[in-house]
């Protein structure tokens, strides 16, 4: 019979990112890589682009180095993602040669915030969380949700219909069995299990029920990007995103706690001590490091068993091969 693994019993509520820990990222990765090819590519066939996502993504992240870096820098939401390499690309005139895109922002040596604020103020998209990067997003969700159910959710035509939808083809980062096991496991044993994603509810909540494992998860405890931008609208502190340790003090302390005390610091850090963070980028490491929580380290990120070093250096609590060793 399977149990939580010794370690855990350190702690009493887990909190899991979502992309790369248990769903995998490709389809936003893609999602994102076609945002900025329709922006060089205006009059770009949603059907060729869909047909040639690989070859488009192995150009546009420059074979994976550019989306590395990135996320090695606390780049967390793809829609970021797509934000800076976008701008950068519009600021250098690249159309084709993302190397030089990869040299530039390699040149800048900045991290997550930093790369904000610079493209902020020098990009021409302007700042994160303005009119130009609204209308990035609504790019993105396009490619990512396809025409009918972009114009369900936000009640809008797409620029270039005839887009299918990425989110059709959505798959777990491990086997779904594996994944349930540990969730079954875990939450038998009366952890609170929570999720802190950079995705927006509706696209995090139905994936999750799909699978059939929103049964195992503590509602309260399911934090989404909607939540930090509502934080974001009502505190006036911006970006709260990860490596902000936002979502998960959020997530440790419930939906309903007070996002003005979260952002003061007004909370019981000890319960900190008693919350695990489990995800698969730095952008994850940095926001649990910061809320004061422990980190484990999962592989099953773009970085695979290359992020061994990287968690090591920047002092993960644990590094593991993937979630099923949460459990023995």
């Amino acid at each position: 019979m399977n149990k939580a693994a010794p370690f855990m019993h350190n702690y009493s509520t887990i909190l899991f990112d979502l992309d790369g820990v248990i769903t995998s990222e490709k389809r936003y990765w893609d999602a994102a890589v076609l945002t900025v090819y329709e922006y060089l590519n205006p009059s770009v066939s949603p059907e060729y682009a869909m047909a040639n996502r690989d070859s488009i993504r192995k150009n546009i992240f420059y074979n994976d180095k550019l989306l590395l870096y990135l996320k090695n820098k606390g780049v967390n939401s793809n829609w970021d993602l797509t934000y800076i390499i976008l701008s950068a690309a519009l600021i250098l005139g690249v159309r084709d040669d993302f190397s030089r895109v990869y040299d530039y922002i390699l040149r800048l040596d900045l991290d997550a915030m930093g790369l904000y604020d610079f493209f902020g103020e020098t990009g021409p998209l302007g700042k994160r969380g303005g009119k130009e990067y609204d209308n990035c997003v609504l790019v993105f969700q396009q490619w990512y949700l396809g025409d009918s159910l972009f114009g369900q959710i936000y009640r809008k035509e797409p620029r270039i219909k005839g887009k299918s939808g990425l989110c059709r083809y959505e798959e777990p980062v491990i086997a779904l069995k594996d994944i349930t096991l540990v969730l079954k496991t875990l939450h038998g044993e009366g952890f609170t299990l929570g999720i802190g994603s950079g995705r927006v509810g509706f696209e995090a909540v139905p994936t999750l029920e799909a699978w059939d494992l929103l049964k195992y998860l503590d509602q309260d405890r399911i934090i989404t990007y909607d939540y930090i931008i509502e934080a974001e609208k009502t505190t006036g502190e911006k970006p709260l995103t990860k490596p902000n340790p936002y979502t998960f003090i959020k997530g440790m302390l419930g939906k309903n706690y007070s996002d003005a005390d979260i952002v003061k610091s007004k909370y019981d850090k000890s319960v900190a001590k008693k919350t695990l963070v489990v995800g698969d980028a730095g952008a994850d490491m940095f926001s649990a490091q910061a809320a004061g929580m422990d980190f484990a380290a999962v592989l099953t990120g773009i970085s695979g068993q290359r992020a061994v070093k990287y968690f090591s250096d920047h002092k993960a609590t644990y590094i593991l091969r993937d979630i099923t060793k949460l459990i023995e």
